[in-house]
């Protein structure tokens, strides 16, 4: 294993990123856990299911994205490095030209389709006009989303998360309580997908001012976009626009195929594990989108041991991260459920609980730095035809499977592609990348995280069995607790390296400064 040289204040800053990211997926999770019992009681299933098939549909928006997000972070990163400011001028603006393009490619074609997607899905009478409409404003708001976006893009590139991410917990917080206030006052779908789509106009707004303060005199309009950088933007896009359409499907086609099969109250029992899963999942790999665009600045500067480091380090602190998480979940998830969403949604949802979990943790939370590191890199067109042939594999055996096994072979079948695929595949090419043996590599990101794992999920198991059985949000509460705590206390001593326990305790010693001169 590579020595660990990263300095100091290096490393500062890659925690002030992680610490940002974080923040702004916690808040969303906490929004998304204290609102989703709110939503199904007030919508009730059916509009629940409804509300969860809308999303499920204009994700795979994404599609139109053909990479140039990535290629922006990328570009961006790159040329910020070198200090070349014009450059930076030409791929801004020639991102923005083309989500404009595909954002009112966009508005039109789903204005006049509407209609006929709503004929594709088991939707209950009662909402199929709520369901056409529905579809019209969330795709407006995803055209909000493609172009604005370019901003949040920039920011990310050049480290700046704390001036992306402030906006990103605005735009969350007005959604959040905004929508606990509109269901409150008994208002329904409509008025809650164009609250969703206030929130992220004022998110981008924000963004923007974030953005122009930091490149104040930086020239952004289409006649700074160019021809060629839209070629080298989407030829390295084309790549991430494989891996955009792959992830669109693995991720999408269950609730789709569940909602052709079977009516939609069902998706919306297998798309809240999933829900809660995206949000924990993305909480901890937020680690992971800082690497992009720190595999780009050390590509910039043929930086091939720090990059070894940043492929290790990366998804070995995302999988510790989030070890505790899933010890939680999957000893006390039944009891979750139950107290958080009753006992219907707890009969159906909770059993597959388990089975995404799993899936998650080792593939997903496990590599996610490695398929940033990858897009970091410009390396990722293996990877990328990997997703598609799970994608591909996926979608056909879910056409079998789930009107025989339900959302429980659903969840089977997403688990093992995606744990053979973006866990062993992607291993695999990232050894290669960072000059590692495919062994090594696996033991070095998962040995010490797991191993440690196991007296503590022992140790929640006993607790379940007797003094804490989660019968209250306040056994829950104390066991959650208990098991974070033992953990991590833990995996400071046998996860982490000497070098960065030495931070820890410096980053730890210079907030209780903080702390005592404020």
């Amino acid at each position: 294993m590579p020595a660990v040289t990263t300095a100091p204040e290096d490393s500062a800053k890659f925690v002030k990123s992680v610490f940002w990211n974080i923040l702004s997926v916690g808040v969303a999770l906490a929004g998304g856990v204290l609102l989703s019992p709110y939503l199904i009681r007030k919508l009730g299933k059916e509009g629940y299911g409804v509300w969860a098939l809308s999303f499920a549909v204009i994700e795979y928006y994404w599609l139109l994205d053909l990479g140039f997000r990535s290629a922006t972070v990328k570009f961006v990163a790159h040329y910020w490095t070198l200090k070349e400011s014009r450059k930076i001028s030409e791929v801004v603006s020639t991102s923005l030209l083309y989500s404009s393009a595909a954002a009112t490619l966009i508005i039109v074609s789903i204005s006049l389709a509407a209609p006929w997607v709503q004929q594709m899905f088991q939707i209950p009478e009662a909402y199929q006009r709520i369901f056409v409409r529905l579809i019209v404003i969330t795709s407006a708001s995803w055209c909000i989303s493609i172009v604005f976006g370019v901003f949040g893009a920039v920011l990310e590139a050049v480290q700046r998360f704390d001036l992306s991410m402030r906006p990103a917990l605005a735009g969350t917080i007005i959604r959040t309580f905004g929508t606990f206030l509109l269901l409150y006052l008994n208002y329904g779908l409509i008025e809650i997908g164009l609250l969703a789509g206030l929130s992220q106009v004022v998110t981008f707004a924000l963004q923007y001012r974030a953005f122009r303060g930091l490149f104040r005199d930086l020239p952004v309009s289409p006649g700074h976009a160019s021809v060629p950088m839209i070629k080298q933007m989407m030829g390295f896009g084309i790549h991430t626009f494989a891996v955009n359409i792959s992830q669109q499907f693995l991720t999408q086609s269950a609730p789709l195929l569940i909602g052709h099969f079977q009516q939609a109250v069902f998706v919306g029992f297998y798309a809240l594990p999933v829900r809660l899963l995206q949000y924990t999942v993305e909480m901890v790999a937020r680690i992971g989108t800082v690497t992009n665009s720190n595999a780009a600045a050390l590509s910039a500067r043929n930086d091939q041991r720090g990059l070894g480091e940043l492929a290790i380090f990366s998804n070995r602190y995302c999988l510790t991260c989030f070890v505790p998480i899933a010890i939680f979940l999957g000893v006390y998830g039944p009891q979750l459920f139950d107290l958080w969403v009753g006992e219907e949604f707890a009969k159906n949802s909770a059993p597959i609980l388990p089975v995404l979990l799993l899936g998650s943790m080792i593939a997903i939370v496990g590599q996610y730095s490695s398929t940033m590191l990858l897009q970091g890199l410009a390396k990722h067109q293996i990877y990328a035809r990997g997703l598609i042939l799970e994608a591909i594999l996926g979608v056909i055996t879910m056409w079998f499977v789930i009107p025989v096994y339900g959302l429980m072979g659903a969840a089977w079948v997403s688990s093992i592609f995606m744990i053979a695929n973006r866990c062993l595949f992607i291993s695999w090419l990232t050894s290669r990348m960072v000059g590692m043996s495919f062994g090594g590599f696996l033991s070095s990101v998962y040995a010490s995280a797991l191993l440690t794992a196991v007296p503590v999920l022992a140790a929640a198991w006993g607790l379940h069995s007797t003094i804490l059985p989660g019968t209250s949000w306040a056994q829950l509460a104390s066991a959650g607790l208990l098991i974070a705590a033992a953990y991590y206390a833990l995996a400071y001593l046998f996860v982490l390296t000497s070098d960065h326990r030495s931070l820890v305790i410096l980053w730890t010693r210079r907030l209780a400064v903080r702390l005592r001169l404020s």
